[in-house]
């Protein structure tokens, strides 16, 4: 079998098959052999040890280990919202009633202390169950992050005196963990007075730990009362002292978290402590060793591609690149195992969440491609988060939660949430509404009987003062049988059909807008604009909708396009709803959604009562997988190599050297019209069988850059060294810009900050290289400036005209990646004729902006 099938078939089964174990299997002998004479049989290997349970873990190198020294592969799940609330995860929220903290004041306020804290109570002792232990184990897993209130422990109204049911939440988990052999990560989620601004730690806005010494105080107290009681537990796999602390510099943070590690030392030696990164910098804290930390791991909360990064690339991009490190094998998680490796100290990715959006097939692949790629580089993990429940339920194409509540069979078939994208999920969109990226519609199937009545919204909004623009066009409601369209004036250009909503705040609306960087891909003509109106502050929440008439019975087909025009803190959301929207109210809450100002004491104990025995969906694309015997996507093959190119009347022609994989399902070609503009390329073909292609499309004096990527049935393999058309050469004298190759192998391109702005061409290594094409008419000596950044120096690169050698530069530091200076080289002599100027790194760790070829005086 070829190396790639055998790298996918291995591939699925490592993740489920004891390594000794395959060991054997692939030790056995042919079919068909005798023992008599030949080739004696392979020898079994002795299985390992029996399993050790749940001892005592710590960390060896860059590894967790068991008390024997044995690896463990941790895989599980954080509890959010359990013991520290996020009102998202749980469809609620009122106004001025935003975070736990205003929670517990506004029940306190309406009815006592004793009230709220025993209100509290109830929706934490319902929201998770015996159930819920048992679907992590279903889902298994082997450990869980547990984050916690500092009022979960400590007195609120007595500080530094322990709560009468202090250890009521964690000795419960832990001994329930302990029947279903999982460990617990103790993780401070919210400290006193607050370690960041957001919300997601119990008190928005607050940040007050940094500057108070009496939170300082209380909070080195909790770790002492926390490391008192569970010291000798091994179902505790670590301390995690402080969440996400950046509320402050890097600095502050390794100086606080040291002193919570040295409190932590002074009472228990044996448990791993927790060092958390800030925004992803564990180099603050230096060598643990060195600084005399033992038995420590760090902590890297990773989200690829969501909140912004990498809007215009899909999920399944964005994730290879991730786990497999990128085209040149050095980045994404490589980059964190060469620097754990180093530090000799493991790693706890403690948050992540790959399938959001993803579809329920995809993300369920990409989960387990997840957890199975840190376990092989030694990573512990535990994705964000365990549950959330909503208005709509079910996953969709993807939710937060590993487990949601189940959508209610009640409603009419798809009725409800149709479509949704939002700045959190995947800035930067333009698509299809049938691909939405959180959210994408399915067939509506109509119950009952006879013409019925619903509700098309259109709903835009943002948070706080966040910035919404988003454009609709060419929405369509089509009955499936008869092709008919239910809407009315789906194509805009003017708000005839439509009514106006207004939820909170207010939105600008333009039912006739043109500008064409605005028009979503498939738009044409007037499209819909939301933005936010000027004046206008706070959250803005609001929709258009119009009636439409259904017959029960009957399936409908909804779609359209949308766009996001750099939208911060934003959601485009489209509905299909039974019952007409209501000024002032949202399109679709829960029927058991609160206003926690006003409700009654019976509404809240019946809706906290209600999350302990709702109908739950576990996401079956991850349970499937999870529990599957692994899964081979990303078993990527090779990326085409020897990319040649010829212009002809024809057209541009390509062709490249043929991969060899058995399970070779065809290539891709892309192009672009920017050199390294790989999100934006157009796709040109793709199920080519054979290595050759011509771009008939190609206009003339336009200047073209391709790449090529080779598939199989599941995976595309990263895309080949990219090649520019073959357009006029550069007469030199030049200044030529570096990201204007013809020709590159490896490098990438950056933004730059350097005068003129644009882009720069960095990540060289040895023998990456980018070329260009010039032109003299005439024998002429020259002079070469490089502008160029560094901020470590390298032994730098060479110049090469066609074979021979023009220049050599070591860059010196700079003073940083995008401080740039200016270094000459010698005069040199360009004989008249066209001619390839190839400069090839012979080091690492520099950028170049541009090279400026002038006439030597």
């Amino acid at each position: 079998m070829s190396l790639n099938f055998a790298r996918k078939h291995v591939a699925a089964v490592q993740g489920f098959i004891p390594a000794w174990c395959l060991l054997a299997v692939l030790a056995l002998p042919a079919c068909g052999g005798s023992s008599s004479g030949g080739t004696p049989p392979a020898p079994v290997p002795t299985p390992p040890p029996a399993e050790e349970g749940l001892t005592l873990l710590r960390s060896q190198g860059a590894q967790w280990v068991k008390a024997s020294g044995t690896p463990v592969a941790l895989k599980g799940a954080n509890l959010g919202n359990w013991l520290v609330q996020e009102f998202w995860m749980m469809d609620q929220g009122a106004p001025g009633v935003v975070d736990q903290c205003t929670l517990e004041a506004k029940l306190s306020e309406r009815f006592g202390h004793a009230e709220k804290e025993r209100l509290i109570a109830l929706y934490r002792d319902n929201w998770m169950k015996e159930r819920d232990w048992d679907q992590l184990k279903a889902f298994g897993f082997n450990i869980v992050r547990l984050p916690i209130l500092w009022s979960v422990i400590e007195d609120e109204k007595k500080p530094k005196t322990l709560r009468a049911d202090a250890w009521k939440y964690l000795d419960w988990s832990i001994a329930e963990a302990k029947k279903r052999g999982i460990y617990v990560i103790l993780d401070l989620h919210g400290a006193v007075g607050g370690q960041t601004p957001n919300d997601h730690t119990g008190c928005s806005g607050q940040n007050k730990y940094w500057s108070s010494s009496e939170y300082q105080d209380r909070t080195r107290w909790l770790w002492e009362q926390i490391a008192t009681r569970y010291k000798d537990e091994p179902v505790v796999a670590a301390y995690d002292p402080l969440n996400e602390p950046w509320g402050s510099t890097p600095e502050d943070m390794a100086t606080r978290v040291t002193e919570l590690y040295q409190t932590i030392r002074k009472i228990d030696s044996k448990h791993i402590v927790m060092l958390p990164s800030h925004y992803g910098n564990i180099e603050v804290y230096g060598d643990p060793a060195a600084k005399g930390m033992s038995n420590v791991a760090f902590e890297l909360h990773p989200y690829p591609g969501l909140f912004g990064d990498r809007p215009n690339d899909s999920a399944y991009d964005i994730h290879r690149d991730w786990l497999r490190c990128g085209p040149q094998g050095q980045g994404g998680i490589c980059e964190w195992s060469k620097k754990i490796t180093a530090l000799k100290t493991p790693l706890l990715m403690g948050e992540f969440q790959p399938w959001q959006g993803a579809g329920l097939e995809l993300g369920g692949k990409l989960g387990r491609a997840t957890y199975d790629s840190y376990a092989a580089k030694g990573f512990a993990s535990t994705s964000w988060s365990y549950k959330i429940v909503s208005a709509q339920g079910g996953h969709g194409r993807g939710t937060w939660g590993l487990v949601t509540n189940a959508v209610d069979s009640s409603k009419d078939g798809g009725l409800g949430l149709l479509a949704k994208a939002s700045s959190w999920d995947c800035a930067g969109w333009n698509s299809s509404l049938a691909t939405a990226c959180a959210r994408s519609p399915g067939t509506i199937k109509i119950g009952g009987s006879g013409a019925k009545t619903y509700y098309l919204v259109v709903k835009t909004g943002a948070t706080g003062n966040g910035r919404p623009d988003v454009s609709y066009d060419k929405l369509s409601l089509v009955n499936e049988a008869s092709k008919a369209e239910m809407l009315n004036n789906g194509d805009f250009g003017s708000s005839s059909g439509w009514t106006t909503l207004n939820i909170s705040g207010s939105l600008g609306l333009d039912f006739n807008a043109r500008n064409s960087s605005q028009m979503p891909t498939g738009g044409e003509g007037a499209v819909l604009r939301v933005t936010r109106p000027a004046g206008v502050s706070g959250d803005i929440n609001g929709a258009v909708y119009q009636a439409v008439t259904l017959q029960g019975g009957q399936s409908y087909r909804f779609n359209g396009v949308f766009k996001d025009n750099g939208s911060v803190e934003s959601w485009a959301e489209v509905y299909l709803l039974a019952q007409p929207p209501v000024d002032g109210k949202d399109v679709l809450e829960p029927s058991s959604k609160l206003d926690f100002n006003t409700a009654s004491l019976a509404e809240i104990e019946a809706l906290f009562k209600s999350f302990g025995t709702q109908a739950l969906e576990p996401h079956p694309g991850l349970l499937q997988q999870l529990n599957g015997t692994g899964t081979t996507l990303y078993t990527l093959p090779a990326r085409p190599t020897g990319l040649k190119l010829s212009t002809s009347s024809a057209g541009v022609s390509l062709s490249w050297a043929a991969n060899t994989e058995a399970d070779l399902s065809g290539y891709k070609v892309y192009r672009s019209t920017q050199p390294g503009d790989s999100a934006k390329a157009v796709l040109l073909a793709e199920g080519l069988k054979t290595p050759a292609y011509v771009d008939s499309t190609a206009q003339p004096g336009q200047r073209y850059f391709y790449t090529v990527a080779a598939t199989d049935p599941e995976d595309e393999s990263y895309r080949s060294d990219e090649l520019g058309s073959n357009s006029e050469a550069v007469a030199l004298p030049a200044r030529i810009e570096a990201e204007a190759y013809t020709a590159m192998s490896g490098i990438q391109l950056e933004d730059c900050s350097d005068v003129g702005g644009g882009k720069n061409v960095g990540h060289f290594e040895p023998d990456r290289f980018i070329e260009f094409k010039v032109s003299v008419a005439s024998a002429t000596n020259f002079v070469i400036d490089y502008r160029l950044a560094s901020a470590n120096g390298s032994t730098g690169f060479e110049v090469w005209l066609g074979d021979s050698k023009l220049d050599s530069l070591a860059v010196p530091n700079t003073g940083g990646w995008q401080t740039w200076k200016t270094y000459s080289s010698p005069v040199i002599r360009i004989p008249a004729g066209t001619h390839s100027l190839r400069i090839k790194s012979i080091g690492k760790e520099w950028n170049i902006n541009y090279i400026e070829v002038k006439a030597a005086n």
